[in-house]
């Protein structure tokens, strides 16, 4: 285990030892764990590997994949769809992130080059268009207000290529009302990989916590040569350092290259949370923070489910409306099934 901690001013700097190689068994940072077995149906047929985003209201689970969205009730019976592919009013050709307003019982969408609100019976209450120029890499809708975090498009000045990652604030008739810029990045590539751990705005009642994943380039040699280490809380339009993760000789080898490549970070009252890529294994890596006993575990295949006795180790989520809870989904193939059934989620509330 990696242990201990070390504070720079305020700042709470973890050490992360990436020649370590552990699960760490669920039993030991849950408090409760929650099984919802989806039901499969002709309209809900789940592909696991095409999962977005899954979200937990008081009613409802909701799952988005790349081209539907599904409603399951809490015990997992299929409710209804939520809108459908297509390119005319209340459609869309693809879905690449999901918000609730659970209050006014809303759902935002990111459809590529539109954002479209509908209610939960699955009525479009209204979209709007999106700057072509916008990659939109997280949305939350968090104290009565939709935040997206987009990467705009490749820029030019006299320093080289560039990319702008910003944060806009949009009102419930998806206007912006404010913005500001979180980074600005340099880089020689043009053609940057993707990775299915965006999950950048968090809300951690009443903490919101921001971390903007870094610029990866998928096949060789890294694109930015600092180490995005350093997770923060939004005030306002302040980004405040809230800790930091600390790399042997902060990621990068000895010929000047990057070989660490954090995809994600996170924080509960107790745990710290990442996904990280090791160039150096060629592997990637999940890592736990314990800020009560000051332990670290680092996992090449992710956490051991010991609860439910699952044998291939899972790799868990946060529920970007708390913090405090986290999910995973696996697929229980019995030996009698003549077809693959949906998967079954779980929901895992953290110990404080």
């Amino acid at each position: 285990m990696a242990c201990g901690k070390s504070i720079q001013g305020d700042l709470l700097e973890i050490p992360v030892d990436i020649d370590q190689s552990i699960s760490l068994s669920l039993s030991e940072i849950v408090d409760e764990l929650i099984t919802v077995e989806l039901e499969l149906t002709d309209e809900s047929l789940i592909n696991p590997d095409r999962i977005r985003r899954v979200l937990l209201c008081e009613d409802y689970v909701i799952i988005a994949e790349l081209d539907k969205i599904l409603v399951f009730d809490k015990d997992g019976k299929f409710v209804r769809p939520i809108g459908s592919l297509g390119q005319g009013p209340g459609e869309y050709t693809g879905i690449s992130n999901l918000a609730m307003d659970e209050k006014n019982r809303r759902l935002f969408v990111n459809a590529h080059s539109e954002i479209i609100c509908y209610d939960l019976d699955g009525k479009c209450i209204r979209e709007s268009k999106t700057d072509p120029g916008w990659s939109v890499k997280d949305m939350n809708y968090i104290n009565d207000e939709l935040l997206i975090v987009v990467e705009q498009a490749l820029r030019k000045d006299e320093k080289g290529n560039f990319k702008h990652s910003v944060m806009y604030r949009l009102n419930d008739e998806l206007q912006i009302t404010d913005s500001f810029t979180i980074r600005k990045a340099y880089f020689e590539r043009t053609n940057l990989g993707m990775h299915s751990h965006e999950d950048h705005i968090l809300f951690g009642n009443p903490t919101v916590f921001l971390y903007c994943s870094e610029l990866y380039h998928s096949m060789q040699n890294p694109v930015e040569t600092v180490l995005r280490d350093t997770l923060y809380r939004l005030e306002q339009n302040h980004l405040i350092p809230e800790l930091k993760l600390k790399f042997k000789n902060n990621g990068i080898d000895g010929s000047g290259n990057k070989f660490v490549h954090l995809f994600n970070m996170y924080r509960s009252s107790r745990y710290v949370f990442a996904v990280y890529r090791n160039d150096q294994k060629n592997n990637f890596y999940r890592f736990c923070y314990d800020t009560k006993t000051g332990k670290g575990y680092n996992m090449q295949d992710g956490y051991t489910d010991d609860i439910n006795t699952i044998e291939k180790r899972v790799s868990i989520r946060p529920l970007n409306t708390d913090t405090e809870i986290f999910y995973y989904w696996h697929t229980h193939m019995q030996p009698n099934d003549l077809e693959e059934p949906n998967p079954t989620l779980y929901f895992g509330k953290l110990k404080n």
